[in-house]
């Protein structure tokens, strides 16, 4: 198998080159990609390149995540590799294609400096969730769900009584993927994430959505304009940029370094 390492933040993202196409497959796949130690890998996609695809969206390239959700951090990093492949320098501006976004991504690359920022809409929702006689906040993205928990550490033990209280929730249950973000003040937070089709529960090193997610918590209140938040996570730093215009959340910018190693070819067990 060929892939590419990507490390944005820590949040070691393998995107798999050859084309795979069967949605069993992938998943067959992705599993054994977590499961390779030296990788460290926390999700997977799937590259579609140009020559493979017959499509008139503005977006030439496209990554397909390994349960059709949505990732900031994957396509941040994506973009930073699409514009390398394609031989890009300097500062530039790409749109991808990323499962569970509706539209195109734009992603602002630094080619020179390795940073890359997604640029995505603000929440398409926002609910609060009982749990345990305890209102928690949610904010829905386009393929995928956070929950902002304040001033608390993750543990196993309550991380699954979350997550079997969101499942029963409506209109959480169901969300192609769910997000756990265990926020602190400075702004600081430890995600946990949960992909419904792959069956998986990863304690991520940072989180580009959840980074999203929190800075969308943070602003309210606040009035018209741009606001900017680092975000500390185990992995690293996320930039979280955010725009309000009308009292409405715009678009919110989630940036930072990214490293990316590769091509790697390499021989899984039992795939």
């Amino acid at each position: 198998m060929n892939i590419v390492r990507a490390d944005p933040a820590g949040n070691i993202t393998i995107f798999v080159l050859d084309p795979i196409d069967d949605p069993a497959l992938r998943i067959r796949a992705s599993k054994a990609l977590l499961a390779e130690p030296s990788l460290k890998a926390e999700q997977v996609g799937f590259v579609i390149s140009p020559e493979r695809r017959d499509s008139r969206s503005p977006a030439r390239w496209r990554l397909e995540m390994m349960g059709g959700e949505f990732c900031g951090n994957a396509a941040r990093s994506f973009g930073l590799y699409t514009a390398r492949k394609t031989g890009l320098t300097g500062k530039q501006d790409i749109l991808v294609e990323v499962s569970g976004a509706a539209d195109p991504v734009p992603v602002h690359a630094d080619l020179n400096l390795s940073t890359a920022e997604a640029e995505i809409p603000g929440p398409v929702a926002a609910a609060v969730l009982d749990f345990e006689g305890r209102p928690l906040p949610v904010y829905f993205f386009e393929g995928i769900a956070h929950i902002i928990i304040e001033d608390t550490d993750p543990c196993r033990a309550l991380v699954l009584r979350l997550l079997e209280c969101a499942q029963r929730a409506a209109g959480i249950a169901g969300q192609d993927a769910l997000g756990l973000m265990f926020c602190k003040p400075g702004p600081s937070m430890r995600p946990v994430v949960h992909v419904r089709a792959a069956d998986s529960l990863v304690y991520e090193s940072s989180c580009g959505s959840g980074t999203a997610a929190l800075a969308a918590h943070l602003s309210a209140g606040l009035g018209d304009g741009e606001y900017r938040w680092d975000v500390a996570q185990n992995g690293g730093v996320i930039s979280a940029r955010l725009v309000k215009e009308a009292g409405k959340i715009r678009r919110i910018g989630i940036g930072g370094p990214v490293t990316l190693e590769g091509p790697i070819s390499l021989r899984l067990p039992g795939f």
